[in-house]
């Protein structure tokens, strides 16, 4: 068997199954207690990233906030240089503990990289960018303000997880609303999969390989009804980025003002027909087919294949 395939392999089981082994375990071992910096591309107002910090914190987590004021979705990894920006510091319940919270009048990168700059020395466990409500798949990935942060962690040897939740567009005549009712079923899945990221990590190594950041997409199944049904949800597959369009922007002239353009993001697949999957093992494909992808984004590619096989054989332990 090759290399790559024994990787897929050993980081599957780390990632697959989850939900099942603390019911097979008839004396689990209490979570650990890690330092997390959430962050997100929607605002510290975000509701996917409070929905996330409220479960982290009630499973014992130490968890740290620095995050965009302001909207700045599509950001990528944008960095703002040269430039002065706020940055406000309140914070909020966590626990039995209190949280910090930097409001950051920059980019989601900005955000992560102050985050890590006021954590200092005692750097957290891991980053995790969301949870974004709107799937970032396919190409959207390289134009992700969520999947840019977690990237940007990535890129400072911390491990990362970029989140996100995504829409079913058969739910699209209630405005997704579904999409929000899977938000703490995703946000509990993230609490059980760093719990098992920790348990199955080497001695004296980090959640995740150096220079990895895994972007997780959540998919939202409906039943009969219409509504999320969380026992329809299949287990996590590791994944690639897929070649399918999630948006496709279009650019029409204003018919007031020359030279000036409005630019528009049809949602592929419920306002226009967009380009269909080419990839194999794709995370538009596992996300169509009601499965959770996490799909394993490495800044130095030449460790691709090794990287997804140990985290296929990881996922499934």
């Amino acid at each position: 068997m090759s290399t790559h395939r024994i990787l897929s392999s050993l980081l599957a089981s780390t990632l697959l199954g989850l939900g099942t082994q603390a019911q097979a375990d008839q004396s689990p071992e209490p979570a650990p207690s890690l330092r997390i910096l959430l962050t997100n591309d929607d605002g510290v107002n975000g509701s996917g990233m409070r929905t996330l910090r409220d479960t982290l914190c009630a499973a014992g987590h130490q968890v740290f906030i620095s995050a965009p004021s302001a909207d700045r979705s599509g950001s990528s990894a944008s960095l703002g240089l040269n430039v002065a920006f706020r940055v406000t510091r309140t914070e909020f319940p966590c626990g039995a503990t209190t949280g910090t919270q930097w409001a950051v009048g920059g980019s989601p990168s900005d955000s992560v990289l102050f985050g890590l700059r006021m954590l200092g020395a005692e750097r957290p466990d891991v980053v995790i960018s969301g949870m974004n409500l709107g799937q970032n798949t396919g190409r959207a990935v390289n134009h992700s303000g969520t999947v840019g942060a977690a990237v940007t962690a990535a890129e400072e040897g911390v491990p990362s997880i970029a989140v996100s939740i995504g829409l079913n567009f058969q739910d699209a005549g209630t405005g997704f609303s579904q999409t929000v009712a899977a938000a703490p079923h995703a946000a509990a899945y993230v609490t059980e999969l760093i719990a098992r990221l920790h348990d199955t990590a080497r001695p004296g190594e980090g959640l995740l390989p150096d220079r990895v950041a895994l972007n997780v997409n959540y998919p939202v199944v409906l039943g009969e009804d219409g509504l999320f049904d969380p026992a329809l949800v299949e287990d996590a597959r590791v994944t690639t980025v897929g070649h399918a369009e999630v948006v496709r922007p279009t650019y029409t002239p204003s018919p007031t003002q020359p030279d000036v353009y409005i630019a528009t993001g049809p949602i592929c697949g419920l306002q226009v027909a967009c380009d269909p999957e080419t990839e194999r093992h794709a995370d538009t494909t596992a996300l169509s087919e009601g499965a959770i992808s996490a799909s394993p984004l490495v800044v130095d590619e030449s460790f691709r294949p090794l990287i997804r096989a140990q985290l296929h054989w990881r996922l499934k332990q």
